[in-house]
C-alpha cells in the first residue's frame, strides 16, 4: 500500500522543543497511528522524502524507524520499506469491554520485553547465574532495586529489598509473620479482596473499619482497639482501592500514633496506580519500625511478570524472608532480571509518559459521559468509584452493563464475606481495553446503558 500521509511540521518542531529529534518524529508517527491517521499495513514514508519534508538529516529518520519497530508500532520489510505494524482497527462488536480488571492498558511494554528477552539470550553467563537458587535476589538486584528505591527518595540504605511473586504473596507473608491462627486484623472497609483469601488461608478473623474522605475513621479505629487485641491493619493509603480515597497527612500521623498506643503493625500496600503528579512517598517513610510496605510492579508495567518487593522494620526482615521462603523455595530471579533490564532502558519512561497520558484521556472521557447524565465519580488513578443514587441499584446497573458486554465490579466485591455491606455502587477499571479505540468503543457502550438507566430508573429501587 502506497502512503498518502503527510508529516504535521508544525506539530514535529513542538516536539522536537523539548527531546532529540529522531524521538520526536518517532512520537509523531506514534500519534499518528494511535490516532489511525496511519492504518495497519500502510507504508511509512520513503526515509530521505520523510527527511527532506522536515528539514532534518537521513539519519534522524533511521532512527526513528528503528525506535518504532523496537516499541512494536512498525516493521520493516527488506527491499520494500516500512509499514506499520500496530493493527489499531480491530472489530470490537462482539469484544468484552474489560472495565473490570485493575490492569493498565499495553502502551509498548511488549516490546520492551522482548528485546530484553534477546539481549538476555545473547548473555549466557547471565542466564547459568539465573537458573541457580538464591533465597532474596542476586546481589546485583539487591543493589540496583536498593538504588532504583534510593533514587525515588526511600530512606533505605539500610534495608533488603525483599523480593516477592506480586503483592498478593507480600500481604500473605507480612499476615504470616506477624500472626498467629485466631489473631484480629482489621483492613478498610472496602478493600482488595485478595487480603480476605490470605486471612481464610492463615485462619485470622478480620474486621473492617469504614473510610471518609480524609482516610481511616479514627475514632471507629480506636473504638475496636479498646475493645479488641488488634495485631496489624492492612491499607492502601496512597489510592484506596476501591474507594480512590487519597489520605490526609493528619490521617497518617494519627494513624501512627494509634499503632503505637496500641501495639498494632500497619501492612501499606502500594500497589494500585497513581499518576506520577499525585505519587507520595509512603508511610514507610516515617515510620519504618512500624510500617511493612509492599508494592509491586503489577499496576505499571506488567501483571504476568509477577514481580513484587517489600520494605520491612529492621528487627522483622528475616523473619518475612524466610516466610517467603517457605511459601516458595526462590522467587523467580529471571523476573527480577528482566524487569532490572526494563527500568535501565530509555524506554520504560517513555512508557510510563504514555500510561499516564493514556489514563487522563480516559479519566476525561469516562468523566464527561457520565456528568451528561447527571452523575459524578471519584477519579484517580485506574479505578473509578462510582456511587450510586439510592434508586439505582448497583446489581441492576452492573447487569445492564453486562448485557452491553462491559464488565465492571459492583462494590460489595470488595466487603467482607462476614461482614454486611450497605454501599452502593460500581468500580471501573480504565485499563482493561488495550487501545484508544477499543476503550472509545466501551465508552460508546456505557453512553447507551446510561440512556437506558435514565428511561427505566422509577423500577430499579
Amino acid at each position: 500500500m502506497s502512503t498518502i500521509w503527510q508529516p504535521d511540521e508544525a506539530l514535529f518542531l513542538r516536539l522536537a522543543a523539548t527531546k532529540p529529534k529522531y524521538m520526536a518524529l518517532a512520537e509523531l508517527i506514534e500519534q499518528s497511528i494511535d490516532n489511525k491517521q496511519l492504518i495497519f499495513e500502510q507504508r511509512l514514508p520513503a526515509q530521505r522524502s520523510l527527511a527532506d519534508a522536515l528539514k532534518i538529516t537521513h539519519g534522524t529518520v533511521t532512527r526513528a524507524y528503528v525506535l518504532l519497530e523496537q516499541r512494536g508500532y512498525v516493521r520493516a520489510r527488506l527491499g520494500a520499506g516500512t509499514y506499520v505494524s500496530r493493527n489499531n482497527s480491530a472489530h470490537h462488536e462482539l469484544q468484552i469491554s474489560d472495565l473490570a480488571a485493575s490492569v493498565q492498558p499495553l502502551m509498548g511494554q511488549d516490546s520492551i520485553i522482548a528485546k530484553a528477552m534477546q539481549a538476555l539470550s545473547q548473555s549466557h553467563s547471565v542466564l547459568s547465574e539465573l537458573m541457580t537458587y538464591k533465597l532474596n535476589g542476586l546481589p546485583r538486584h539487591q543493589r540496583f532495586f536498593r538504588d532504583w528505591l534510593l533514587q525515588r527518595g526511600f530512606a533505605c540504605e539500610q534495608h533488603d529489598v525483599i523480593f516477592t511473586q506480586g503483592a498478593q504473596q507480600g500481604i500473605y507473608s507480612c499476615l504470616s509473620t506477624l500472626c498467629e491462627p485466631g489473631d484480629l486484623v482489621l483492613h478498610e472497609a472496602l478493600t482488595y479482596p485478595g487480603f480476605f483469601k490470605a486471612c481464610k488461608s492463615l485462619t485470622l478473623h478480620s474486621k473492617g473499619v469504614p473510610v471518609n474522605a480524609q482516610g481511616i475513621d479514627l475514632a471507629r479505629l480506636e473504638s475496636i482497639c479498646q475493645q479488641h487485641s488488634v495485631k496489624a491493619i492492612y491499607i492502601t493509603p496512597n489510592c484506596q482501592n476501591p474507594t480512590n480515597v487519597h489520605y490526609s497527612e493528619d490521617t497518617l500521623h494519627a494513624l501512627l500514633a494509634l499503632s503505637r498506643k496500641y501495639h498494632f503493625f500497619i501492612i501499606e500496600d502500594d500497589v494500585n496506580y497513581c499518576l506520577p503528579e499525585k505519587w507520595r512517598l509512603p508511610l514507610w517513610q516515617q515510620a519504618p519500625d512500624r510500617v511493612f510496605y509492599l508494592a509491586s510492579f503489577s499496576k505499571y508495567f506488567s501483571g504476568g511478570l509477577r514481580a513484587g518487593y517489600m520494605l520491612t522494620p529492621l528487627l522483622w526482615q528475616q523473619a518475612v524472608i524466610n516466610t517467603v521462603h517457605a511459601q516458595c523455595w526462590s522467587v523467580s530471579m529471571m523476573n527480577f532480571e528482566l524487569l532490572m533490564r526494563t527500568l535501565q532502558s530509555k524506554e520504560y519512561q517513555h512508557v510510563q509518559s504514555k500510561l499516564a497520558e493514556e489514563i487522563r484521556y480516559r479519566q476525561a472521557a469516562l468523566d464527561r459521559g457520565l456528568r451528561q447524565y447527571g452523575f459524578e465519580a471519584i477519579f484517580f488513578g485506574l479505578n473509578v468509584c462510582w456511587y450510586l443514587p439510592e434508586n439505582l441499584n448497583m446489581h441492576y446497573v452492573a447487569g445492564q452493563f453486562k448485557a452491553q458486554l462491559v464488565e465492571v465490579r459492583t462494590l460489595d466485591v470488595f466487603a467482607s464475606p462476614h461482614e454486611a455491606c450497605d454501599i452502593n455502587g460500581i468500580r471501573f477499571t480504565l485499563g482493561g481495553p488495550t487501545t484508544r479505540e477499543a476503550f472509545d468503543f466501551a465508552i460508546t457502550r456505557i453512553d447507551s446503558v446510561l440512556q437506558g438507566i435514565l428511561v427505566n430508573s422509577d423500577v430499579v429501587i
